[in-house]
């Protein structure tokens, strides 16, 4: 039986930790207010400046309240042009003398990212079109605008507090955030949930009871899960976990968010109704100090062996960096698989600029191998088999069939990285250069080995 005092109480101890403090508040809304103004002075009278995000509907966590400004121009604008204008002017409000820079970042469309390092201010000016509906413009940038209004229609005091202990928890465990890299809740899924749910209580319980794949649409107030799908609604969204954008019948807001995301969550979810403690709700802690002492540690109490292929990545948005990640990732892993090498646990990570593929593995090594060819009697086949395996060892015959005996590309996965890393038919990506990468087996740098400890606590703990 679910003990809703004890959950109040502990919901209420962490709540007191993660709102936003008055004299926060107040600096971020006079920031903003003043930075609007600036932007408003450099830009056309029919451009419109809204705050969106967290911050503009009050869900935001202490700490990290960073500021998205939207600048909504007429839909009739050619949206090449709208951009290039938009970005053009927005440089014009940053001010250097200030303690102010900024770098240009890439989603839908592009977006000046403004950085206060001196007061610890973030600041994302995203342009967009001034929309009524969703059917105006296909973009989810365009979208937020709609976002803003459904939220603050339908979310309560108390229910925005939940949000924020509810984006808490999913930080605490690895599973937030919007970043593809990710494939985690976004905080405006969360804004739904709640929506959808009305209280975090509701909303653990939904969950923990739930079968795959789970179907909520928040405008509809429907919720379908396992067989009770549609199957058309399946075919259509194809994810474990499918929200309806209530400004959108046509969009999963849960599109990115993978089947062990949800599957986390809803193991957390029974942990904190069986057991409503702080332990439950903030999960496995992991100290950065000593990491490259503890990764060791790790390494050697697991009885398997570490190589991390290490990148220094360019100066490019981890939105268009992390998909390139993974699929090099996924390409080694096929190589391993295709050559007889076992991998146990592998994963991709970006982190302050660092990339890392690190790959765990049993310390096998490969011999000879024993391939079965065709039958003697099928001559085409068998011509073909001495072919290509002629110059391996000796073939033989076992009964009627031929036998080759064939020495392994790769010895082990590390001679596999290595030589990969020197092939030149071994492709890396568009940004993610053989040039910026290091094989590391052993004394991995400080830098990585926080990045490669970080991967490992996060797959290893629930």
């Amino acid at each position: 039986m679910v003990n809703k005092a004890s959950l109040e109480t502990l919901f209420g101890r962490i709540l007191k930790d993660i709102v936003p403090t008055k004299s926060e508040i107040d600096d971020l809304n006079e920031y903003s207010n003043e930075l609007m103004g600036r932007l408003k002075a450099v830009m056309p009278k029919d451009v419109e400046i809204i705050l969106a995000g967290s911050v503009a509907r009050g869900t935001q966590i202490r700490g990290k309240s960073d500021i998205d400004i939207f600048l909504l121009f007429p839909k009739y604008l050619e949206e090449r042009k709208m951009e290039e204008d938009a970005i053009k002017l927005a440089k014009k409000a940053v001010l250097k003398s200030r303690g102010e820079s900024y770098e240009i970042n890439y989603a839908e469309h592009p977006y000046l990212k403004l950085k206060n390092e001196k007061r610890g201010i973030y600041a994302d000016i995203v342009p967009a079109f001034k929309i009524r509906d969703s059917s105006e413009r296909g973009s989810s940038v365009d979208r937020t605008q709609l976002h803003n209004i459904f939220v603050l229609e339908n979310l309560n005091d108390r229910q925005k507090d939940e949000v924020r202990i509810l984006k808490y928890l999913l930080q605490r465990h690895n599973i937030y955030g919007a970043e593809s890299s990710r494939h985690a809740f976004s905080g405006y899924l969360c804004e739904l949930l709640m929506a959808h749910y009305k209280s975090m209580l509701a909303l653990l319980e939904g969950i923990s009871s739930s079968k795959l794949p789970l179907f909520i649409d928040v405008k509809a107030n429907i919720e379908l899960s396992g067989a009770s799908v549609p199957k058309e609604e399946q075919r259509r969204f194809n994810s474990p976990l499918i929200v309806i954008d209530p400004t959108d019948q046509n969009r999963n807001v849960a599109a990115s968010v993978s089947s062990e995301s949800i599957s986390r969550l809803m193991l957390l979810a029974r942990n904190l109704l069986s057991n409503p403690s702080e332990s439950a709700f903030y999960g496995f802690k992991y100290s950065d100090d000593k990491k490259a002492s503890q990764l060791s540690k790790f390494v050697k109490a697991s009885g398997l062996q570490l190589d991390a292929l290490c990148f220094k990545l360019s100066n490019i948005s981890e939105d268009t960096l992390w998909p390139q990640l993974e699929k090099l990732k996924n390409r080694i892993e096929h190589e391993a698989d295709t050559n007889g090498l076992n991998i146990t646990i592998s994963f991709s990570r970006i982190e302050s600029g660092m990339g890392t593929i690190a790959i765990l593995h049993n310390m096998q090594k490969l011999g000879i191998r024993r391939i079965m060819g065709p039958d003697v009697t099928i001559r085409v086949a068998a011509d073909e088999f001495i072919r290509k395996h002629g110059g391996q060892m000796k073939i033989s015959v076992d009964g009627t069939r031929l036998v080759a005996l064939e020495k392994p590309k790769y010895i082990d996965v590390n001679d596999m990285l290595s030589k990969i890393i020197s092939d030149k038919k071994f492709l890396f990506t568009k940004d993610i250069k053989k040039s910026q990468c290091k094989l590391y087996s052993k004394n991995i740098p400080v830098q990585y080995a926080l990045v490669v400890y970080h991967g490992i606590a996060e797959r290893l703990n629930i």
